[in-house]
């Protein structure tokens, strides 16, 4: 599928490459799962030459290098590492005969799910290639944004301080993706509303939806096929984003995120919808704020910052979506009660469809 915006990320990309020909750079792309941080960095790239894409897969380090042995060939590698230190080691061989190279990590938070010793040889290396000016980047890319944190931001990590650049990837907005919507044959401005509605702002949903001829679909298909059926394309997509996030805390913030797909936004009605206190709900908020970027904080103009008068609102359609039709039905669902669930969630869809609106004339204003 054809890339869409991004135009200023990709031209700070470009700035790290032509930064990193004077010396090493350390840089990051961090924003959640299926927001397309692994696609900007290969539109990015695309045309670069001496860069390596590693996905890093969990476990023991050789089968990630494994994946890309002819890469490896083809820069020079001598054999296939078997472990972190021997590939730095023939990194720094390359680097050390000012030949260029390139390291993306994707998923990084992988290499260290069990261990975090191999940060030490990260800090080693990172200060290494910019001590001798060396022609190389490293960049880090990662949907665990706690693990993220952790490892680049916590100052008893071993990369404190050492990122240079990082760029905190935001969603896609609706005027973007609408581009999309009239590439693919779909060019009424209710149809623009709906799918937006339903799916937000992640480019790989729609990427999924035009693969499965789905993206001109009625809402009853979608819904079944996208979202609710036995097959269902969408079914654990939230899962699979926050519950490695959330953790022992996800029923809690499940309780928190289903209040506020239901409309409730001051703290006190949260509090008591998600089976809280008041003084509780103030422990779990920032985190959906300023670590997960899934909701924010409005504060009417007449207020100060600290006001209670402030509302808190889902960021993501998307978030809203799942939680306002597809949690909150899973018991009916489990039931095998679909087309229940299906009705109920055509009837109701023209309000979620207003509060949307609302969402697109922020944006554009």
């Amino acid at each position: 599928m054809k890339f869409y915006g991004r135009k200023k990320e990709l031209s700070i990309i470009d700035s790290w490459y032509g930064a990193s020909k004077k010396g090493a750079l350390f840089t990051a792309i961090i924003g959640r799962r299926r927001i397309g941080k692994t696609r900007l960095w290969l539109e990015a790239s695309k045309k670069r030459k001496n860069c390596l894409y590693l996905f890093c897969l969990p476990g023991p380090l050789n089968k990630t290098f494994e994946q890309i042995e002819p890469q490896l060939y083809e820069l020079g590698f001598t054999s296939v590492p078997q472990n972190l230190a021997q590939f730095f080691k023939a990194v720094s061989l390359r680097l050390s005969k000012k030949k260029a190279i390139t390291v993306f990590f994707d998923e990084v938070q992988n290499l260290f799910l069990e261990s975090k010793d191999e940060l030490a040889l990260f800090q080693y290396y990172i200060d290494e290639f910019k001590r001798n000016q060396y022609p190389c980047m490293i960049v880090f890319c990662g949907s665990v944004r706690t693990l993220l944190h952790t490892i680049l931001f916590e100052e008893h990590s071993p990369l404190y301080g050492r990122l240079d650049q990082k760029i905190h990837l935001e969603p896609l907005g609706f005027f973007a993706l609408r581009d999309l919507y009239y590439d693919h044959g779909v060019h009424k401005s209710e149809q623009h509303l709906r799918l937006f509605s339903m799916f937000g702002t992640n480019p790989r949903f729609y990427e999924i939806l035009v693969q499965f001829d789905l993206i001109k679909a009625v809402t009853e298909v979608i819904l079944e096929k996208g979202w609710l059926g036995l097959t269902g394309l969408f079914s654990d997509e939230l899962n699979k984003m926050l519950l490695p996030e959330l953790k022992k805390s996800s029923h809690v913030y499940t309780g928190i995120l289903l209040a506020m797909a239901k409309g409730i936004q001051s703290t006190n009605e949260i509090a008591s919808q998600a089976g809280i206190n008041s003084t509780s709900l103030a422990n779990y908020l920032p985190f959906l704020i300023n670590d997960l970027d899934l909701i924010y904080k409005e504060t009417p103009v007449t207020e100060k910052p600290n006001s209670k008068l402030s509302r808190y609102i889902i960021k993501d359609p998307f978030i809203l979506f799942w939680y306002r039709y597809v949690e909150k039905n899973r018991v009916l669902l489990e039931l095998g009660q679909t087309r229940r669930v299906i009705r109920q969630i055509a009837e109701d869809l023209p309000n979620l469809e207003g509060k949307i609106l609302e969402m697109i004339f922020r944006e554009k204003i």
